[in-house]
Order: C-alpha cells, then sequence, then structure tokens
C-alpha cells in the first residue's frame, strides 16, 4: 500500500475528528497568519516587503517581544498581557526551525533577566505550559530547549539546576527520529509480545488507564473514525494499547472496552514505568512510530497524528 493513499483515508473523516480534539484548545495554531490574537499585547507585525509564508512568521517570531515591557511588573503578571503573550508565543513554537526557536527562547529569557521575578514569571510559565501533564500545549522536545536556556541563563538556584540537569536525560528518552525503547507486553489471549515485533508501516502507541476519562474519549474518538478504521482495515496502522500499571484483574475487566482491532496490552512486571523506559506524566500518553519503529510523534495527541498524515 502506498503511503500517499493514507492522507486521503484520514482526510475524509478530519471534519467529524478535529470539532472533538479542538474543543481544549486554549490558543490553537494558525499557520495561514503572521499574527496570533493576544488580548493587550500586540504580536509585531511583518512588514510589507518581507516576502514568502514561512519569512513573516520568522520575522513575526524573532520580532515577537520588541514592544513587551519587562521592567513593568504590574502589566507582565496581568493574566491578560503577560501569560497570553507567553500562550501565543508557544504557538509559534511549531512554525519556526530548532535553529530560530533556540534562539528565541534563548533571546526572550535574556530579556527578562532584567526583573528577577519577571525571570521567575516567565520560567514558570514555560514549565506550566510545556511540561504540565494537563497542558494541551505539552510538549518534551520544547521544554528541553527551554530548560537547556534556563540552565545557562546563570539566573537558577543549585537547586533547580541539580532538578532541571535530572529530568533532561528523561526528556531525552524516545525523540523523534529515535528507535522506541522496545518493552514485553501480555496480550489478551495469554501470550507475551514486544513492540519491535509489530509489523506495519505505522504503530500508535497509546498508553492508558482504566476508568480515566480522557483516555475514554480518545479511544471513542479513534474507534469511531472512519479513516482510523480504514487504515487499521488495510493493515497501514496498528495500534497497540498498554496499560502499564500491571494490575492483571483490573486489565481483565476493561478489555471490553478497547477495540478487538487493536493490540491490548499490559505491562505485568512494570517495566515501562518501574525502569522509566516511557515517561508517562498523564494517560493516556501517545506515541506515533514508523515501520522501524523510529519515533515520529512523542507523547503527542490525535490533532497533531491527524496532522501528520496530513503533510505526509
Amino acid at each position: 500500500m502506498r503511503i500517499n493513499r493514507l492522507y486521503y483515508m484520514f482526510m475524509a473523516a478530519i471534519v467529524l475528528f478535529a470539532t472533538s480534539c479542538n474543543q481544549n484548545k486554549k490558543s490553537g495554531d494558525n499557520s495561514n497568519s503572521t499574527e496570533l490574537e493576544s488580548n493587550t499585547y500586540t504580536v509585531p507585525k511583518a512588514p510589507e516587503n518581507i516576502q514568502g509564508e514561512s519569512a513573516k512568521i520568522n520575522y513575526v517570531f524573532t520580532h515577537f517581544w520588541d514592544d513587551f515591557n519587562f521592567r513593568d511588573t504590574a502589566k507582565v503578571f496581568d493574566p491578560n498581557y503577560g501569560e497570553q503573550a507567553i500562550v501565543d508565543y508557544i504557538g509559534h513554537f511549531p512554525l519556526v526551525g530548532i535553529d530560530t526557536l533556540k534562539e528565541g527562547v534563548e533571546n526572550v529569557l535574556n530579556e527578562a533577566k532584567i526583573e528577577p521575578k519577571v525571570f521567575d514569571f516567565f520560567k514558570y510559565q514555560f514549565e506550566n505550559y510545556l511540561s504540565n501533564p494537563n497542558s494541551p500545549a505539552r510538549n518534551d522536545l520544547y521544554y528541553e530547549i527551554v530548560l537547556d536556556k534556563l540552565i545557562a541563563s546563570g539566573k537558577l538556584t543549585p537547586d533547580e539546576v541539580t532538578k532541571y540537569e535530572s529530568l533532561l536525560p528523561l526528556l531525552r528518552k524516545n525523540k523523534p527520529g529515535t528507535e522506541a525503547t522496545d518493552f514485553k507486553y501480555l496480550m489478551t489471549d495469554g501470550t507475551t509480545s514486544d513492540l519491535k515485533s509489530i509489523e506495519a508501516p505505522f504503530t500508535l502507541l497509546m498508553f492508558y488507564e482504566p476508568g480515566c476519562s480522557t483516555c475514554e474519549e480518545t479511544i471513542e474518538h479513534i474507534k469511531n473514525n472512519p479513516g482510523f478504521n480504514s487504515v487499521l482495515e488495510n493493515g497501514a496502522l496498528k495500534i497497540l494499547a498498554v496499560y502499564p500499571d500491571g494490575d492483571m484483574d483490573i486489565w481483565k475487566n476493561y478489555q471490553k472496552n478497547i477495540p478487538t482491532n487493536w493490540i491490548n496490552g499490559l505491562d505485568s512486571d512494570q517495566s515501562v514505568v518501574s525502569k522509566g523506559l516511557y515517561m508517562i506524566k498523564a494517560t493516556p500518553t501517545i506515541y506515533l512510530l514508523d515501520k522501524d519503529k523510529k519515533v515520529i510523534l512523542k507523547d503527542s495527541n490525535l490533532n497533531e497524528v491527524i496532522k501528520f498524515f496530513q503533510n505526509i
């Protein structure tokens, strides 16, 4: 089966899918605009003489903080000014290259160092939005960049440096482009298998928890989506749903909730958690892997999975 056929299968149901997946977003991406809306801080616009969407977006990102008042703490701490500006800034992260992103984060932290309380505010907001399990913007790749720049800032306490340096190796596990860590799991027929044994052009790995409402919503979205069902039936995608906490009774009682055309696994010895093979901040935790089990998307969501198939 040719890969480009996947796009059409997923797009057949994208309208049905996107409505539910977007409802919890505080600030969405808008790749067709060079400015994201904010309440009181006006994001700079690209000059008319700059041609090309990519060049305009890079200009906006590079000049994002030009008119931001880092010294006015009353304004900075106003959620409609400081916090919303950071949310809008993070919304630009997927739109620029990694080098541009790294330089931008370093520059804004350098600006924030003017006022210690403002620096702490930016540090907290970046952590809250990029690391908090309940944040729709959480992203280990972006958070790793922020931590690198925070450590290099010279403004952290020794305890904070130790904390962040200990966290970085965990963030770097199973990064996009690397081979996903293999692990064994028990299947519903009583046999044992492992991740690397799955044969399919793509594998969707989902760590779930029985009774988790968000997990149940995610399962329902996938189960009722014609696009996912089409690629499952054609063998282009396999879904491995794993309960990592190892409780056999809970897993067996929940089996009826996992679609029969998925692989339903139990990490019976809890190696994923106890050995730190994967960083599970919250459930569901979703990875998209290629045929060689290299990570395409890490700790992702269904919207990002859809976007990936849009772009192949």
